[in-house]
C-alpha cells in the first residue's frame, strides 16, 4: 500500500514535471517565433531605410540643380531688366 502511494506520487510529479516542461517548449517556441518575426521586421525597416536615403539623396542633388537654374534664370532676367531699362532711358 505505501509502495502504490509513493508510485502514484511519483507519478503525480513526474506528470507535473512533463508539463512543466511542455509549457517551457510552448514558451520556447513562442519566442522564438516571436524573434524571427521581430528579425523579419527589422530587416524590412532596414531595407525601407536604405531606400528613402537613396531618394532623399536624389531629391537634394534636385533641388541643388534646380535652385542653379533659378539663380541661372535670375541671372538672366535681371541683365534683360537692365538692357530694357538702358533702352527706356535712351
Amino acid at each position: 500500500m505505501a509502495k502504490e502511494k509513493e508510485l502514484a506520487v511519483a507519478e503525480d510529479t513526474f506528470a507535473a514535471l512533463e508539463q512543466r516542461v511542455v509549457r517551457a517548449i510552448e514558451l520556447l517556441n513562442r519566442e522564438r517565433e516571436q524573434r524571427m518575426a521581430a528579425e523579419k521586421q527589422l530587416e524590412n525597416l532596414r531595407e525601407q531605410l536604405e531606400t528613402q536615403h537613396a531618394q532623399t539623396t536624389q531629391l537634394r542633388l534636385e533641388i541643388e540643380e534646380l535652385q542653379d537654374e533659378r539663380t541661372t534664370v535670375r541671372t538672366r532676367v535681371e541683365r534683360l531688366m537692365a538692357s530694357l531699362d538702358a533702352i527706356g532711358a535712351s
